[in-house]
């Protein structure tokens, strides 16, 4: 009997144990099912992360290229913009330097006739003052020969007076 009971006892222990050890295996399964299912997950996330980085880079490698193109042309553009300019630049200093010489040429023009009109000017004045100097030289001369003329009919009536009254 009390080996029946011990017995018993023995049986339910083992009954308990397997019993503990059957839910101990049983949560575990839970556990390892569960865990099977984060790791899934959890790489199926860290599959899509890693995706997503590569597209990033991808998207970053094509920016920074597109970028550099970009670049390139706005350098490009730019020193065609600034060629352009200094052609633009020597083109004006070129027409202004023209410019200049003709402004001088025309200049020079104008003095040289200046010159040519005071020149004529001062021949025409001098021959006017050398005509009018023989004009009145020659109206000197006939006034002294008057005053001569005169002094002289004067003289002879003087004389005859003189004669007439000795």
């Amino acid at each position: 009997n009390s080996r029946d009971k011990l017995s018993g006892l023995q049986a339910g222990l083992e009954e308990e144990k397997q019993a503990r050890r059957d839910a101990v295996e049983m949560k575990l399964k839970v556990l390892d099912e569960r865990l099977a299912r984060a790791q899934i997950s959890e790489g199926t996330k860290f599959k899509l992360l890693k995706d997503q980085i590569a597209k990033l880079q991808e998207g970053l490698a094509t920016e920074r290229v597109s970028r550099e193109i970009v670049d390139e042309r706005k350098t490009k553009e730019l020193r065609l913009v600034e060629s352009s300019v200094n052609l633009d630049l020597n083109v004006e200093k070129q027409a202004r330097k023209d410019g200049e010489a003709k402004l001088l040429k025309a200049i020079d023009e104008r003095v040289f006739a200046l010159r040519l009109d005071l020149a004529k000017e001062k021949k025409t004045r001098e021959e006017a003052e050398e005509a009018q100097a023989r004009a009145m030289a020659e109206e000197i001369g006939r006034l002294a020969d008057a005053i001569e003329s005169e002094r002289a009919a004067r003289g002879g009536k003087v004389r005859q007076r003189a004669a007439s009254a000795a």
